[in-house]
């Protein structure tokens, strides 16, 4: 499984067909008080940069191409999720939500062309989906198939205000078992979803009264005086321009075998791999920048049922992340397990909101990510499918991003950062040393090689 911008991924040419879905009645629309959650509020207000911010996936679909079934299931998939059904309307400072029921939405297909070129279906599609994934506009998604004689890739790309990265990972599953169902006749085996809109609202009703001497804005307080007013920085220099194209990696970390002997060392001193991974990443910067403190902010889910597990929605909030690098492991363990327990807590508070409070408009510079991903519905036979998830490009001199994954067959860390010669080589020394350490704890030999 990877994680790449769009133009970084396989160029398999074919047949491209748009599939767009609309609403061919406007009377469908009906005013919903619903409120947006605050990081979709967020994300509108910055939408008039025109950068997109759209995440996709793409996979193959069994055997002969069925457009029937693929108009059903993408259709039924619509109708399962509130989130896909509904529009943000910008008047003024104010945001309007209307919504539509299950079954007014239709699907318009449209055939681009065929390409024997994958590099020039590569940027046609990259330029489709900046187009058509702006927040402002309904759907902000777009289906694509490109169809070749012997298989058929469908690819999703969904604005960050629709979707976050676990709704994204839960497609490829969804998706093929509507279109299995829909070629069989028979009704798709799918548990039941909740919706995000009364996520939204119900954030919105949790946190009316939220002040700035709540422990959540306390924590993010502490973590900005820490770091002299500013939120954290990637430990080494970067040397990027503002407005610097970044570009993206991956570090195959550990395999299976390896990733549970690394599980094993670390609950043998008191932690797991997640803390484990959180002290090698704090290891790296003692090593190379001397740092005395793990200095970072980290996305935590805020699904906390089965029904908000299996829903679309941004289901993500921020935390400040800040521990002292203790003197033996079971220490260093035992501090980076405190801090992302309270680090988890803090972030039920968004971080807009929690911004808003601290009367400050700073924004994430250096942010690490942990997922588990070997219990997403599918993710099994992701290998099988072809699965590959993708990110739209970026341009930006501060961010520095870490997505740290465990599949079945092992940990991966995905990169964002400047596209700068001196942030490429300062990544692969952090990588380096984060994979020593790690290689150190599962008592692995040898050290992975990092890839483009």
């Amino acid at each position: 499984m990877d994680i790449k911008q769009f133009c970084d991924t396989d160029r398999q040419a074919g047949r491209l067909m748009l599939w767009r879905v609309g609403v061919p009645d406007p009377v469908s629309w009906r005013p919903d008080p619903r409120r947006p959650s605050h990081v979709q509020e967020d994300h509108l207000r910055f939408a008039h940069d025109g950068r997109p911010g759209w995440l996709g996936t793409a996979f193959d679909l069994p055997g002969e191409f069925n457009s029937a079934a693929l108009t059903k299931s993408i259709l039924g998939w619509v109708d399962r999720h509130e989130a896909l059904r509904s529009r943000l309307v910008k008047d003024g400072s104010t945001i309007h939500r209307a919504t539509i029921g299950p079954g007014a939405a239709r699907l318009e297909k449209t055939v681009v062309g065929d390409y024997a070129d994958g590099d020039e279906i590569v940027q046609l599609l990259e330029e489709l989906f900046d187009a058509e994934t702006r927040p402002v506009s309904w759907p902000a998604y777009v289906f694509v198939t490109i169809t070749r004689p012997t298989s058929t890739s469908l690819l999703l790309a969904c604005d960050h205000s629709v979707s976050d990265a676990y709704s994204i990972a839960l497609v490829p599953y969804e998706i093929r078992e509507l279109y299995t169902a829909a070629i069989l006749g028979v009704a798709p085996e799918l548990a039941p979803v909740s919706s995000y809109l009364d996520h939204a609202e119900s954030e919105r009703e949790r946190l009316g009264n939220l002040t700035d001497d709540h422990p959540a804005i306390a924590h993010w307080r502490e973590l900005i005086a820490a770091n002299g007013g500013q939120l954290p920085d990637f430990p080494l220099p970067l040397g990027a321009p503002e407005g610097s194209l970044q570009r993206t990696g991956r570090m195959w970390l550990l395999d299976a075998a390896q990733a549970a002997e690394f599980d094993h060392g670390c609950r043998t001193q008191g932690g797991n791999a997640t803390t484990g991974l959180f002290a090698c990443l704090a290891l790296a910067g003692k090593t190379l920048a001397d740092q005395q403190e793990f200095l970072a902010v980290a996305p935590f889910h805020t699904r906390y049922d089965l029904p908000s597990m299996r829903s679309v929605g941004w289901y993500v909030g921020m935390g400040p992340v800040r521990f002292r690098l203790a003197g033996t492991l079971p220490e260093l363990l035992r501090a980076a397990r405190l801090e992302l327990k309270r680090a988890k807590k803090t972030a039920q508070v968004p971080f807009p909101k929690a911004m808003e409070l601290l009367g400050t408009a700073l924004r994430d510079r250096f942010m690490v990510s942990y997922m588990d991903n070997r219990t997403v519905p599918g993710s099994d036979l992701w290998p099988q499918w072809r699965t590959r998830f993708m990110i739209s490009r970026s341009s930006d001199a501060c961010e520095t991003y870490l997505w740290i994954s465990r599949w079945q067959d092992g940990i991966y860390v995905h990169f964002r950062h400047p596209g700068t010669a001196l942030a490429r080589t300062a990544m692969d020394h952090y990588l380096a040393e984060v994979a020593a350490h790690a290689h150190f704890i599962s008592r692995a030999r040898p050290l992975p090689q990092v890839s483009n």
